[in-house]
């Protein structure tokens, strides 16, 4: 007796692969997520939060977006227990907040001014890795302390933080966790800047209130230096209106004696009048006569030139010619030294 394979038949199989098909395509929306997955995204704070305590001891209260700082909210470092308050974006500062330090802390930076003193205080950087809800006291001791005593010594000294008195340092915009906009800041010898900020420094137009001499500067700046056209006014009410060159009185300019009544205008190289013109000017008002209120005079020399506006015209393009001459030598260095760090760079790094 022979026996014969059974062979599926072609249209059968055929229709299973065309429902499995179908089954597919209909139920291409839906993903099985995995356990891990769906607890790890249950873990990442969303919303309101209560305290948050970082592992270094910085604590943040505020708002989050999967797990980062987004929105609203406050934080304080505990290394040197200054806080900022404001808006986040994405783990960083963005946006407007206020950035304080304790009083009794004296600022260390980096970023210092000549003209007006150390600027912010660098900020620390913000750590992405998550809270603890472990406390510890700040100050180590020998024996091994409990869980409770740990966490009311913890408890004492945030208290004590939080009762230390404050000091403002910047309030205004931020952007990538660095001061971008619109801002005030206020340095540690008095002084004030209020004006546009770029990448963490000054740059745009502002205004700065100079501490130490009284004096105010009102105009524009780059890489946290005056510079481009400005207003200079002095406490005795000297004014000088002109352009600025890295920080220094560079180009043409005009210098107004208050009290003496005269005006200079021309050249200034460095810092320094170079070629230009000096007139008098009309008295004030109620400083005219002879009375104790009259104007006394400083007489200018009689010009005795034959022809003085061919001298000026020399003098000045002599002036630009060495100022084009500093220029074209300061970038020429600025860029060879950008050249030696990107070779430095493409020494040290692995082929």
């Amino acid at each position: 007796m022979s026996s014969t394979a059974s062979t599926p038949l072609p249209g059968r199989n055929s229709g299973a692969a065309t429902r499995r098909t179908f089954a597919i395509a209909r139920h291409a929306d839906i993903v099985n997520v995995p356990k891990w997955k769906q607890k790890e995204i249950a873990a990442l704070r969303n919303g309101v939060r209560a305290t948050v305590y970082m592992t270094n001891g910085d604590r943040y209260i505020g708002e989050w977006q999967a797990g980062m700082k987004d929105g609203n909210g406050t934080y304080h470092y505990a290394a040197t227990g200054a806080v900022y308050q404001g808006e986040w974006r994405q783990d960083m500062r963005s946006g407007y907040g206020t950035y304080s330090i304790p009083i009794e802390s004296a600022p260390t930076t980096s970023d210092s001014d000549k003209s007006h003193g150390p600027l912010l205080p660098s900020l620390p950087a913000l750590k992405k890795a998550a809270g603890s809800t472990t406390i510890t006291s700040a100050s180590p001791t020998t024996a091994t302390p409990t869980k409770s005593t740990a966490a009311t010594s913890a408890i004492k000294i945030r208290a004590a933080q939080d009762a230390a008195p404050l000091r403002k340092v910047y309030a205004g915009e931020w952007a990538g966790d660095l001061r971008h906009g619109r801002g005030t800041c206020f340095y540690d010898d008095g002084s004030m800047y209020d004006g546009m900020w770029e990448g963490d420094v000054r740059e745009g137009w502002g205004r700065l209130h100079f501490a130490a001499d009284k004096s105010v500067y009102e105009g524009e700046w780059h890489d946290g230096l005056r510079h481009g056209q400005g207003v200079l006014l002095l406490a005795n009410g000297d004014r000088y209106e002109g352009t600025y060159l890295n920080d220094l009185k560079e180009g043409p300019g005009r210098f107004i004696y208050r009290l003496k009544r005269q005006c200079y205008e021309g050249e200034w190289a460095l810092d320094m009048p170079k070629c230009g013109t000096l007139r008098d000017l009309p008295p004030l008002a109620g400083h005219e006569g002879t009375g104790p209120k009259a104007r006394k005079w400083w007489p200018i020399p009689q010009l005795t030139l034959l022809d003085p506006n061919d001298v000026l015209a020399m003098e000045r393009e002599a002036i630009r010619q060495e100022r084009l001459r500093r220029v074209v030598e300061d970038n020429a260095q600025d860029f060879s030294d950008e050249s030696g760090d990107d070779e430095e760079d493409q020494e040290g790094s692995p082929e």
